[in-house]
C-alpha cells in the first residue's frame, strides 16, 4: 500500500554541478503553458519542449502568466532518468541539444 510519495527535487535532475552559483538561474515566462516539476523540459516560450533550445525546470509550478521558474544553467551533469519530456522523441531531441550546447552533460 502506497502511503506517501515524495516530491521531486533538483537532486533528482542534477547528479553533479561544478559551481553552486552558475548551475542554475531564474527564467521568467510571460506564459508558462505547462505545469512543471523538476526535470520538465521546456522550450524558451514556456511550452513543452519539442525541438530547438531546451530549458530544464528545477522547481514545480502551475501553468500561468508571469511565472518565474528556476532552470539549469551550466556546469551540470544531468540524470537521464530525471528528465521529463512530453514524448520519447522530444526527450531524444533534448538530450542531443543539451550535449551539443556543451554547457551541460547527460549521464548514461
Amino acid at each position: 500500500m502506497l502511503m506517501h510519495e515524495e516530491d521531486l527535487s533538483p537532486q533528482d535532475v542534477i547528479a553533479y554541478r561544478d559551481d553552486p552559483v552558475f548551475s542554475h538561474k531564474t527564467r521568467l515566462f510571460a506564459t508558462l503553458a505547462v505545469d512543471t516539476v523538476p526535470g520538465t523540459l521546456l522550450a524558451s516560450d514556456g511550452t513543452a519542449y519539442e525541438s530547438g533550445d531546451v530549458l530544464i525546470a528545477l522547481d514545480s509550478h502551475k501553468a500561468g502568466a508571469n511565472v518565474p521558474v528556476i532552470v539549469v544553467d551550466r556546469g551540470c551533469i544531468l540524470r537521464r532518468n530525471g528528465l521529463r519530456a512530453a514524448t520519447p522523441a522530444a526527450l531524444t531531441a533534448a538530450i542531443t541539444a543539451i550535449e551539443t550546447s556543451g554547457l551541460n552533460r547527460v549521464s548514461e
